[in-house]
Parts: C-alpha cells; structure tokens; sequence
C-alpha cells in the first residue's frame, strides 16, 4: 500500500453544504480549454482550502503520529512540534516577502525538516518525511471528491477540451487527488503542461503568476487565452486574477465551506464572474459539452 492510499483509508464522505445562490449559466462560445482550483472546487475541503492557507495547526494531530515513531518519538512534545511548525511556515513566508514576493508559498516538506530537526528526532528517511505530511494534512483537512467532478471531467475529456489546473497546493495534492478519484490526473483528462501548483513556483494566488504560467502554456498550444474557462471557488484567489490575465472565470458556489467572497457583497462578487456555478454539471453547459 503507497503512503498515500494509507492516509486516504483514514478519509470518509463530506457532502457539500448549501450555499442559498443560485446559478448563472450563459453560453460561452467556443471554449478551447478548461481549467480548475483544486481545493474547494473540485475537492471538499473541510477547511475551506488547503490547510495552509488556513492556519491550520493542531498539537492532537501532532501526537497522534508521534505515536507511529514509537521509541524515536518518546518524550517529544506535541505542542512544541506544533509551535515550530507554525513558526517554520511563518518565518519561510517573511523570507520571501523580504525578497519582494507579495504572495509567497511554502514547501512542506521543508518545513517538516525544520519540525523533526526541532525535535532532534532523527533517521526520518524522505518518505517517512512525505508520510508524516500526508498524514497530518488528511488529519487536520479531510477533503473528499465534489460531486460530479469525475463525471464533469469525463464529459470534457469526451469533449476534446484539454484541461489544466491553478492551485494553492503541496506535493501531495495530486497524489490525494488521484487516489480519491482512481485515476492519474492525465487519465482524467489534466495536461501536465496545462498544470501550475503554487508549492512548485513558491508563489501562491491570488497572484497572477500562477494564471500567467497557464496563459503563457495556453499559447504555446495555440489555445486562445480569451476562450480559456477557470472555475475556482475564491473571488479573490481565482476569479479576479484569472479575468485579469484573460480568462473567462466563473465563481464556484457549490459549498458553503468554501465560497469566498472575500468580504465584497456576494451579488457584487457574483457580477464580477462570468458564470456562477452551484454544481459541477453546470460546466458543461456553459462550456456547451454533451
């Protein structure tokens, strides 16, 4: 069994949680390219996001997978682990503002290595260090499918439209992602070129880094970054930056957990998206795929 489908055992079904909003679903013409946020869009997140971008640190979690260490995690304290944690995230974040990064991202991995080295626990092999984060990540953030997003994506994929993703992530979000859906993200239609994760280019949205690596991907295939469709969950993070670069984005508004506005009045929000989308079907009729 792989480190991820052991931490994905421990996952059980989230639905989703209505929202009150109602969609809107003009026809957009032509599309050449779909492109989607991963977590609360295509995944329930029972935080909203991903973890990190939530704050989210718990001392429980801590204790529960030094337990799995057994005698190499005696007398460690969990508490403190979950203090150098919050303060490794932190201090990596300042150092990239002080090198001029507005919205700077992490990789965990490194900050798992500050956590253990903090400990002075040693022997942490590199996949016991990705275990460790798996692990914690599916403790602290339970994500499970939304649903219609494989029947979505099969409807595109079946449609001939190449798919991409822009996602806030860590190495571990396709992996979780694929051993949910049982499916590499290429077999469920996702074009690794089409693809850009913040924790790769250590920045994350809303800056328009991301959108513009996936404007610049669009381009070199010859797809028309104006006849691209993004559906992200978050005005901020995912509508505005997407419509900034060129995209036509819509505003996903399929769980209650997860829909940000970002404190602009949600009929306001809803004006600034090209559609708004309350179930993932809904794409295909925007998109106008059978």
């Amino acid at each position: 069994m792989t480190i991820v489908a052991e931490a994905c055992r421990k996952l059980t079904p989230i639905d989703p949680l209505e929202t009150g909003v109602l969609p809107r679903l003009p026809e957009l013409p032509d599309i050449e390219a779909v492109a989607f946020d991963i977590y609360g869009t295509l995944l329930i997140s029972a935080a909203g996001d991903i973890s990190l971008a939530n704050e989210t640190v718990s001392a429980d979690a801590m204790a529960g997978l030094l337990c799995d260490l057994g005698e190499r995690g005696e007398g460690v304290s969990p508490e403190q682990m979950a203090e150098v944690y919050r303060e490794s995230i932190e201090c990596r974040l300042r150092m990239r503002r002080d090198e001029g990064i507005s919205h700077p991202e992490v990789e965990i991995r490194e900050v798992w290595q500050d956590v253990f080295q903090s400990a002075r626990i040693e022997g942490i092999s590199e996949r016991e260090l990705e275990r460790f984060a798996i692990a914690y990540e599916c403790v602290v953030n339970p994500v499970w499918l939304m649903p219609g997003a494989l029947e979505l994506l099969a409807s595109l994929r079946g449609g001939g439209l190449p798919l991409g993703i822009v996602s806030n992530a860590q190495f571990y979000t396709q992996p979780v992602f694929e051993e949910l859906s049982g499916s590499s993200l290429s077999g469920l239609g996702f074009e690794e070129s089409l693809s850009h994760w913040s924790f790769e280019a250590r920045e994350g949205k809303p800056s328009r880094r991301l959108y513009e690596q996936l404007a610049d991907s669009c381009r070199e295939r010859n797809i028309d970054v104006g006849r691209v469709f993004y559906l992200g969950n978050d005005l901020q993070k995912d509508v505005l930056p997407a419509r900034e670069v060129g995209f036509l984005a819509g505003l996903f508004a399929g769980d209650k957990r997860s829909l940000r506005t970002r404190g602009v009045p949600l009929e306001q929000a809803e004006s600034l998206a090209d559609a708004v989308i309350t179930d993932l079907k809904q794409v295909r009729d925007v998109v106008k795929v059978g």
